[in-house]
C-alpha cells in the first residue's frame, strides 16, 4: 500500500469517523483496493458485517474493469488491441469514458486519460528517483491528447487513434467506485453511511443524526487546516502536490501531470478540493483544476454552481467558493478569499 495516500485517508477521514469508536461493533473497515486505502463506515445500528462484504465487493468489481495491471480488464484491452481495431468493451466503460472526454472538452485538456501514456516515466515509487530527459518526455508528449480516443456509443467500442497512446482513470475511477459503493448500500437498506477512496469521499445520511464532519490537510504539514460538514448526498475529492512526490536537486516532483507539457503540473497551487453531488465529477475537477491554476479554475467555477472548491496556492493563500461559507472552518492563521 502507498503509505502517503494512506496517510491522506487518515487525515482527511479520521475526523469523520472518530465518532464510532465507541461502539461494540465495528462501524468502518479500510481495505487496501484502487492502489489506496478504502474506507467505509455505515453508521445504521444494523447487522454491518455482510453489508460490508456487499460494498466492497462492489469496490472490487469496479478494479477488475479499470485495473491496466490487469489482463482480462477493459483499460488493458484497449490499450493493447485498440490501435489496430475496435474494441468492444462494457457500458460502465463506455460511460466513464464519455464523461471523461466531456470534462477534458469543459476544460481544455486539463483532464486528460491519456495521462497514462507516460506509465512508468515519472516513476516515483523509487527511492533513486531521477527525473527523465527533456527527449524522452518529448517523445512520449505526442500520445497524450484525448482526441486520441474515439468511443462510439453505439458499439460499445474504443479506438485508439494514435499508436502509442495509453488510456487510464486514476483521476476519475475513485470517485466512480465511491458512488457505487454508496449506491449499492442503499439499495440494501441503508440510510447512513460515508466511503472514502482516500481522499475521495461520498457520504449517505448523517452521523448519527448530524452531518459528516471531515477534514481538510494541511498541504505543507501535519495538521488539519479545515473542518466541513458534508450533507446527504455530498462528495468531495482532494488533489495535492503532497500525495506522492520526490524531492531532487531540491525540486518537488509529484504525480499529477500536466498534458500539455508532459511534466508536473506547475500551476501555483499546492492542493485543490472540489465539492459536488457527483463524485466522479469532483474526482476529474479536482486533478483538472489543479493542472489548469487558479485563474482557469474561478472561470469554470463562476459558470458551475453546481461544483464549489477550495484551492490553496504554493503561499498558503485559501481561496473559497462562496457557497461553502457556511460549512467550512479554517485555521485562524490563513489568509481565506471567497469568491
Amino acid at each position: 500500500m502507498n503509505m502517503r495516500f494512506y496517510n491522506k485517508f487518515l487525515i482527511i477521514a479520521i475526523v469523520a469517523l472518530m465518532a464510532f469508536s465507541c461502539k461494540k461493533e465495528e462501524s468502518t473497515i479500510s481495505r487496501p483496493l484502487l492502489g489506496t486505502a478504502v474506507s467505509i463506515t455505515i453508521a445504521d445500528d444494523i447487522d454491518r458485517a455482510p453489508l460490508f462484504e456487499l460494498a466492497f465487493k462492489e469496490i472490487e468489481r469496479i478494479q477488475s474493469i479499470f485495473n491496466p495491471s490487469d489482463a482480462d480488464s477493459d483499460i488493458t484491452k484497449i490499450n493493447s488491441y485498440a490501435f489496430k481495431r475496435p474494441v468492444i468493451v462494457s457500458d460502465e466503460c463506455i460511460d466513464i469514458l464519455l464523461i471523461a472526454r466531456d470534462v477534458s472538452e469543459k476544460t481544455d485538456g486539463a483532464f486528460d486519460m491519456t495521462f497514462a501514456s507516460m506509465a512508468g516515466l515519472w516513476n516515483l515509487s523509487r527511492d533513486d528517483f531521477i527525473p527523465p530527459s527533456k527527449e524522452k518526455v518529448a517523445e512520449i508528449l505526442q500520445f497524450l491528447s484525448y482526441k486520441n480516443v474515439f468511443v462510439d456509443k453505439q458499439s460499445k467500442s474504443v479506438r485508439l487513434l494514435k499508436e502509442g497512446t495509453k488510456i487510464g482513470f486514476g483521476g476519475i475511477v475513485k470517485g466512480y467506485a465511491s458512488k457505487k459503493a454508496v449506491e449499492v448500500l442503499k439499495s440494501k437498506g441503508v440510510k447512513n453511511c460515508l466511503v472514502a477512496c482516500a481522499g475521495d469521499i461520498h457520504v449517505a445520511g448523517t452521523n448519527n443524526g448530524k452531518p459528516w464532519l471531515v477534514g481538510l490537510k494541511d498541504p505543507r504539514g501535519d495538521s488539519v487546516i479545515a473542518t466541513f460538514y458534508m450533507e446527504d448526498g455530498d462528495s468531495v475529492s482532494t488533489s495535492g502536490d503532497y500525495e506522492r512526490y520526490k524531492i531532487y536537486n531540491g525540486k518537488r516532483y509529484h504525480h499529477i501531470i500536466d498534458p500539455r507539457t508532459g511534466y508536473p503540473a506547475e500551476s501555483g497551487l499546492v492542493s485543490v478540493t472540489v465539492f459536488s453531488k457527483d463524485p466522479i465529477l469532483t474526482d476529474a475537477y479536482s486533478t483538472a483544476f489543479f493542472v489548469m491554476g487558479r485563474e482557469r479554475a474561478l472561470t469554470i467555477l463562476k459558470r458551475a454552481p453546481e461544483i464549489a472548491a477550495v484551492l490553496i496556492t504554493s503561499d498558503m493563500k485559501v481561496y473559497v467558493s462562496g457557497s461553502l461559507r457556511d460549512r467550512i472552518h479554517f485555521r485562524e492563521d490563513l489568509k481565506i478569499e471567497y469568491f
